[in-house]
């Protein structure tokens, strides 16, 4: 496993080359992907924006509804939904941005300690091959060199190597408008890394004359998880690094069943909490009604810090950190949590720029850097 820790100027590690192209077989370096609980996230690699080569991304719920009995996923793509149908194991989902059109009236989702692993996982990462496939130019066969993946510390270890196995090789998409026939992608390495590493990677390159070498926290406040990840210089700490399986989602989860048990397994529901949770809105509406976020704050502050004190127990004393980094969707939630109970240390407390794809552009740098090494 690579970890990345200081921040060095991007020319030190890499040089811009322009990728392969033959007429029937498009390749790329790098590209990533970080599938969390509440959203897929990807990256498109790296595009012109005005004076300066940027890492392009987007993102989609990570919902992978089965498609209805009888419902065949050329009928499913009949409209052009920004999505594609999937299968996995003999089942067919849907999966992208426009999932909502076919899901049903429950889509759970579970925080489950083998999710890499699960049916779904593989769809969503079907669903983020797709997008990389479309957004290349492809036309029938795409090759990515390096791909990069995270997992959230909790289940890093033990799941690896099976994602590996299942990621690397060869995977077949439907076509899309109409098309018969499949569309064929070939992975030829796969990178897993933990899922805070990513951030810390993002924020060292984009802080250069500020990023701390001494010791670093990373909190990572994901959909499923709170990730929490410790290292000195390049040297990780293992042993005070962890993760809880509560965070955002959580959050959302209690608020809906003090008002309506049934909303728990309504996504779109679901998602308009967590909106309001992580914009610190005033009011989330469900049914024409608004509900005043602050009547459910307590509940929203059981849940958080029940996390938050499990990450104190495995971290010890905040004040031995040089650098504490929040990122991840409830990255501002956590940080505004943390800042109230601990103000002597607010001066080493950073809130991530763009909390929510921090971690997926870590990873592509983390790929970018790899494969300028192995061109050495």
């Amino acid at each position: 496993m690579v970890v990345f820790t200081a921040a060095q100027p991007l020319s030190r590690f890499f040089k811009w080359s322009v990728p392969m192209k033959s007429d029937t077989v498009k390749v790329v370096d790098v590209r990533a992907v970080d599938i969390g609980y509440f959203s897929t996230k990807v990256s498109l690699g790296r595009k012109p924006n005005g004076d300066s080569i940027q890492i392009e991304t987007m993102s989609f719920p990570s919902v992978a509804p089965k498609l209805s009995q009888g419902h065949s996923p050329e009928a499913a793509m009949q409209r052009k939904p920004n999505g594609c149908a999937v299968s996995v194991a003999g089942v067919d989902y849907f999966v992208g941005v426009d999932v909502d059109a076919h899901c049903s009236a429950k889509e759970p989702r579970e925080v489950l300690t083998n999710y890499s692993e699960t049916p779904k996982y593989m769809a969503l990462f079907l669903g983020a091959l797709h997008y990389i496939f479309e957004d290349s130019g492809a036309k029938d066969e795409l090759v990515i060199k390096e791909l990069v993946l995270g997992l959230p510390m909790n289940t890093f270890q033990s799941s690896r190597k099976p994602l590996v196995v299942l990621t690397q090789g060869e995977h077949l998409l439907p076509c899309v408008n109409g098309v018969v026939g499949k569309r064929r992608v070939t992975v030829e390495h796969v990178t897993v890394i933990a899922q805070p590493q990513g951030a810390l990677l993002s924020h060292g390159i984009q802080n250069s004359g500020t990023f701390k070498q001494g010791w670093i926290l990373v909190v990572d406040a994901g959909g499923g998880t709170l990730d929490w990840f410790v290292s000195r210089g390049k040297l990780s700490n293992w042993q005070m690094s962890g993760a809880y399986p509560k965070s955002m989602l959580a959050c959302a989860y209690e608020v809906a069943s003090r008002i309506d048990k049934t909303w728990r397994d309504n996504f779109v529901i679901i998602s308009k909490i967590d909106r309001a949770i992580h914009n610190d809105d005033e009011f989330f509406t469900v049914a024409g009604i608004d509900y005043k976020l602050a009547d459910h704050a307590s509940t929203i502050e059981s849940v958080v810090n029940e996390a938050y004190e499990k990450m104190a127990a495995s971290v010890g004393p905040f004040e031995s950190m040089d650098l504490i980094l929040f990122t991840g969707g409830g990255g501002g939630l956590f940080h505004r949590h943390f800042i109230n109970k601990h103000r002597r240390v607010e001066r080493i407390v950073a809130l991530d720029e763009d909390p929510l794809f921090s971690n997926v552009r870590g990873f592509q740098i983390c790929g970018e850097i790899m494969q300028q090494r192995k061109a050495r």
